[in-house]
C-alpha cells in the first residue's frame, strides 16, 4: 500500500503523462509543419534541413506511445513498467536535445546554405522547366529578385530580368517587360526573404524540442520516485 506522498506522486505522474501525450502531439505537428514549409524550398536547402523535422516527427510518435505506456504503469503501480517508462522517456529526452541543438545550428547556417543554393540554381534558369518554374514562383511569392541583388540576373540572362522580378501592372495591355527602372520591380534580394523563413522555422524547431526535453526531466524524476515508492511498499510486506 502506497503512502500519501507516494499516492500524490502517482497521480501527479498520471497527470504529467497526459501532458507528455499532448507534447507528443505538439512535436508531431511542429515537425510536419516545418517539413511542409521546407519542402516548398527544397531546391535551395540541403538534406540536413529535413533531417531535423523528421527527427521531431519520429520522436513525437515515440512520445505518444511512451506516454500511453507510462499511464498503464502508473495506474498498475508496476515497478518494472515505471523503470522502462523512465528509460524510454530518457531516450526521448536525448533525441529531443539532439533535434533542438540541430535546429539552432541549422538556423545559424541558413544564410550560407540558402545563398549558395540560390546562386547555383540561378545558372540553370531557362535551361530546365522545373527550375525556371520554381524560381518564378519564389520571386513572385516572396516579392524578391535575384539571389543577393537584381544584378545577379544580368550576368545570366544577358542584361535582362525575368518577368517574375516585377509585380503585375494594373491596366497593362500587350507586351510587358521588366527592367531595372520598372516601377513594380522587386528590390528585395531573395536570400533575405528566404533566409528569414528558414531561420524562423529552424529556431521554432529548436525551441520546441528543447522546451519539451526540459519538461520531460520532471517526468523522469517522478517516474523514479514512484518506482522507489512501489519497491519500498513491496519490501514492507
Amino acid at each position: 500500500m502506497l503512502g500519501m506522498a507516494s499516492l500524490a506522486i502517482k497521480y501527479l505522474l498520471f497527470i504529467f503523462n497526459l501532458i507528455i501525450f499532448l507534447s507528443g502531439i505538439l512535436l508531431l505537428s511542429v515537425g510536419l509543419s516545418i517539413r511542409n514549409v521546407y519542402i516548398q524550398y527544397e531546391l535551395f536547402l540541403n538534406e540536413n534541413y529535413f533531417t531535423a523535422p523528421y527527427l521531431l516527427i519520429i520522436v513525437g510518435l515515440i512520445v505518444l506511445s511512451v506516454s500511453f505506456f507510462g499511464c498503464c504503469g502508473t495506474l498498475k503501480e508496476n515497478n518494472c513498467m515505471m523503470h522502462t517508462f523512465g528509460i524510454l522517456l530518457g531516450t526521448c529526452f536525448l533525441m529531443e536535445l539532439t533535434g533542438g541543438l540541430a535546429g539552432f545550428i541549422l538556423s545559424e547556417k541558413a544564410y550560407s546554405v540558402v545563398t549558395n543554393n540560390l546562386h547555383d540554381t540561378m545558372l540553370l534558369y531557362n535551361k530546365t522547366n522545373q527550375i525556371t518554374h520554381i524560381w518564378d514562383g519564389l520571386q513572385t511569392t516572396l516579392q524578391c529578385c535575384g539571389a543577393e541583388n537584381v544584378n545577379d540576373w544580368y550576368v545570366i540572362l544577358n542584361n535582362k530580368l525575368p518577368m517574375s522580378c516585377c509585380g503585375p501592372v494594373e491596366g497593362a495591355i500587350g507586351q510587358q517587360s521588366c527592367t531595372k527602372d520598372s516601377d513594380t520591380l522587386y528590390k528585395q534580394p531573395c536570400y533575405e526573404s528566404l533566409t528569414k523563413i528558414v531561420k524562423e522555422n529552424a529556431s521554432t524547431l529548436g525551441c520546441v524540442a528543447m522546451g519539451i526535453a526540459l519538461l520531460q526531466i520532471t517526468g523522469i524524476m517522478l517516474s523514479c520516485s514512484l518506482s522507489k515508492s512501489v519497491k519500498r511498499s513491496y519490501n514492507a510486506f
